[in-house]
């Protein structure tokens, strides 16, 4: 079954549920550190409010994408990035943004709609990827690891990727059974303190959900986090670049991209500790199309078919993809000069690595993706 807007909801300790006082009681849904959990309800807006937005032209910044420890010292000299910011922005407009305060807590198992099942959100216990070696130290500076602190430490569930000095880009499915208390940039094995990496561990200001997602649909799979405080961008934090302006209409059909991630580098295997790379082909989402049709809960996960929105990546002949855990994690492409712009960011899949059935990603050319991320992340009030 397909849950109601007017349904969903995050299971938190009762006094969180500031928004709902005085609206009635509150559901129960759990058991918590001996206080009962309720069932608060997940602010909604109507549908298609991002998706109006059009301004996806390169915003001034002042620092350089897109870079690795390879290139780190390269000027672009391009209109992304490295580009003086100016002194004052035109005020946003009014969108109704789903921003989440901390914490940002679970959707009851008894709301979750049958169709995420299959075919499925990726995974969030750690990051991986299949058919994946160890990546080099410093290669991927974008990347980060998205945690939530409990009695053993931080437990970390999903992907992100840097995209300026103070937000990050994941995937919205990952926020729905998980808080995002800690975001660690310049990692490499998060379980050797002697790896030679320099990460560091930022807060949580806030999360942002894509206000047109709905549940139990594969669209829209976005969510920005607001770092506590900005980064110091070198050569081991290092935002990558966006397709803003006419780069966005560029086809990478057929292009090579780069996954990476931590974690099983097979279905139902054990996580990576080390970071992760694969390189898959990006198909045609026509092709992800024909091939997903034919599984159940298709016409409930995409009622309008897979399209623009999404981006179809993996092999030909099987072995490299996404996997449990990937999710939100970036997908990039190499362009001129060494730049690194992303192209996709994990959001669905149906098993692991299987050839017929390639893995879904967020596509970051997709114009009303790129003007919300703009408004957002981009723009000051």
């Amino acid at each position: 079954m397909t849950v109601p807007l007017a349904l969903a909801g995050r299971a938190r300790v009762s006094r969180s549920c500031k928004h709902s006082v005085g609206l009635g009681e509150p559901s129960r849904c759990g058991v918590k550190d001996s206080a009962f959990l309720v069932c608060c309800e997940i602010p909604t807006s109507p549908g298609g409010v991002a998706l109006a937005l059009t301004d996806i032209s390169a915003p001034s910044v002042t620092f350089q994408c897109g870079r690795n420890a390879q290139n780190f010292l390269f000027s672009f000299g391009s209109s992304v990035g490295n580009v003086l910011r100016p002194e004052e922005f035109t005020p946003p407009g009014e969108i109704p943004e789903l921003e989440v305060n901390r914490p940002v807590r679970s959707v009851p198992s008894e709301l979750q709609p049958e169709e995420m099942e299959r075919p499925g959100f990726r995974g969030v216990e750690a990051a991986a990827a299949i058919g994946a070696i160890n990546a080099k130290r410093n290669a991927w500076p974008w990347m980060a690891l998205i945690g939530e602190n409990d009695a053993t430490g931080i437990r970390w569930f999903c992907g992100g990727v840097l995209i300026s000095e103070q937000w990050v880009l994941s995937a919205l499915h990952c926020f729905f059974h998980n808080t995002a208390d800690v975001v660690r940039l310049g990692e490499h094995n998060y379980n050797d303190d002697n790896d030679g990496a320099n990460h560091q561990d930022f807060g949580v200001a806030k999360t942002v959900l894509h206000p047109d997602f709905k549940f139990g649909e594969g669209y829209h799979d976005l969510a920005l986090l607001k770092l506590d405080r900005p980064v110091v961008i070198q050569e081991f934090i290092s935002p990558v670049c966006l397709p803003w302006g006419t780069e966005s209409d560029e086809d990478v059909t057929t292009r090579t991209a780069t996954l990476t991630g931590w974690g099983d580098t097979l279905l139902g295997g054990f996580p990576s500790s080390i970071l992760q790379e694969v390189n898959v082909t990006v198909f045609q989402s026509a092709q992800c199309d024909r091939s997903y049709s034919t599984l159940p809960h298709y016409a409930d996960a995409w009622p309008r078919g897979i399209g623009r929105e999404t981006l179809c990546a993996g092999d030909l002949n099987g072995g490299r993809d996404a996997c449990q855990g990937d999710s939100g994690g970036p997908l990039v492409t190499r362009e001129a000069r060494g730049r690194f712009v992303l192209a996709g960011v994990v959001s669905r899949g149906y098993g692991c690595g299987h050839k017929d059935y390639p893995g879904l990603y967020v596509n970051m050319r997709h114009g009303p993706y790129l003007a919300w991320i703009k408004k957002v992340a981009f723009t000051t009030p």
